[in-house]
């Protein structure tokens, strides 16, 4: 059975709704969309094809329209039926279509003689790119050709739109490309306008979020149940993956970072072929993912016997992040939560102690990144940004090489009309294993 949306087409509307409104404050006559959690946001397309070009122009009325790959056809009918779908070839001319569409699979043909012969064409082949490794770059012509033809068609060759200028999936030389070519175009960078719409999650939204959160807790649990002295560090990170499946997750956006004592400062560093030692650190950061979105959590474990020292570094730790779920509320600015977070540091002689951030806004993600691309909204010091209910953190207390020990902990939690729900709830008392 053909996968369709998750969410119901009221759900889809109103984000469309949003995302216009707010393109008509800036007076936009259309949007260019790349980054794939904007583009699902805005359709459902949850697919891994996004690793080529894709855009989704959003006018400011009528059908949104979506260039991608041709050979995303059939993705792209099933999951995405009300928007207008346009596909191009990337860089060998398509082969030629089927002459039958039940044909369309067959991998060859019968022959005059009776026999078979030859390939039989089908929908993936179209759109295949194609250059050998010491070839000139690719040519990107034909999606650019593609995407200026369409663009002229619906009258966007002039007026102002809007671009995604810092996604990671616009390569620059199909948007200078497009930039070029339409030279009376008015391009404004709006490159966090959906991004301002996606902070606010729908309960729809906050429902995945939550199931995701249970996920982490049962990870995070089969990680540090198949942690200890001789176990090698690619047995805890295969029960969290275990978990992550069996419990119904998929994929998430960022694999699960598991790294022990040598390793400890490599901030997105993961596991490596060494077995844990006695007294080794382990640092175990990870999501459950449901339906793209996520509920990170993060815990440090002592492996065969904890630091002396330990408990007064972990108690601070503590501490401080539940300082943070106090303070968390609607109308509480971001710097006030980091301050939240940094009293009780200071509190306890780690004046000296910084963090760029005590946490960052999470929910929708594809791969690279479970924050949603690019820079996150981070709760940073002295930023004046509000709190609003519906909105979603992943919460750090980050105690690492202070030269008093070593301890993390952080866990996701919604912004609630009263004040904060914690989602992830995996023990936060000092852990051995």
């Amino acid at each position: 059975m053909a996968r369709t949306r998750y969410f119901p087409a009221d759900e889809y509307r109103h984000r469309l709704t949003c995302v216009r409104d707010r393109m008509a404050k800036q007076g936009l006559d259309a949007c260019l969309i790349a980054s794939p959690e904007n583009v699902c946001y805005l359709t459902g397309l949850d697919h891994q094809g996004y690793f080529a070009y894709q855009l989704l122009v959003v006018p400011m009325e009528g059908q949104p329209i979506l260039i991608t790959r041709a050979m995303e056809r059939a993705t792209v009918r099933d999951q995405v039926p009300d928007v207008r779908h346009v596909g191009y070839s990337d860089g060998a001319e398509p082969l030629p279509l089927a002459e039958h569409e039940a044909q369309d699979l067959a991998m060859s043909v019968p022959t005059e003689r009776g026999g078979v012969g030859g390939l039989q064409p089908w929908s993936a082949s179209l759109g295949v790119s194609v250059r050998s490794g010491e070839g000139p770059p690719q040519d990107v012509s034909n999606p650019i050709r593609t995407s200026c033809e369409l663009l002229n068609e619906v009258g966007l060759n002039r007026g102002r739109i809007g671009i995604e200028k810092d996604s990671s999936f616009l390569p620059y030389r199909i948007a200078d490309g497009i930039v070029s070519a339409l030279p009376d175009v008015d391009w404004q960078d709006t490159s966090s306008l959906v991004d301002n719409c996606r902070i606010i999650k729908s309960p729809r939204e906050l429902e995945c979020i939550r199931k995701a959160a249970a996920l982490s807790d049962s990870m995070m649990l089969s990680g540090i149940a198949a942690a200890g002295a001789g176990v090698e560090q690619r047995e805890v990170v295969a029960a969290i993956y275990q978990a992550m499946f069996r419990h119904g997750g998929t994929y998430p956006a960022f694999i699960p970072l598991v790294r022990s004592t040598h390793t400890l400062e490599h901030e997105h560093g993961t596991w490596d072929d060494r077995r844990l030692r006695q007294k080794d650190i382990l640092f175990i950061e990870m999501s459950g993912c449901v339906q793209r979105y996520h509920g990170p959590i993060g815990r440090l474990v002592h492996i065969g016997k904890a630091p002396v020292r330990s408990r007064k570094i972990h108690d601070v730790c503590r501490e401080a992040l539940e300082s943070v779920f106090d303070t968390i509320a609607p109308g509480v600015t971001a710097g006030e939560v980091y301050s939240a977070w940094q009293k009780p540091v200071d509190r306890a002689g780690l004046e000296h102690y910084r963090r760029h951030h005590c946490g960052y806004s999470v929910g929708m993600g594809f791969p690279p990144s479970w924050s949603g691309g690019g820079v996150p909204v981070g709760l940073r010091a002295e930023s004046e940004l509000q709190l609003q209910p519906g909105m979603v953190f992943h919460v750090l207390s980050w105690l690492l090489r202070t030269g008093r020990g070593d301890s993390f902990l952080s866990d996701t939690v919604i912004v609630t009309d009263s004040g904060s729900e914690v989602l992830t709830s995996a023990s936060r008392e000092l852990t051995v294993r």
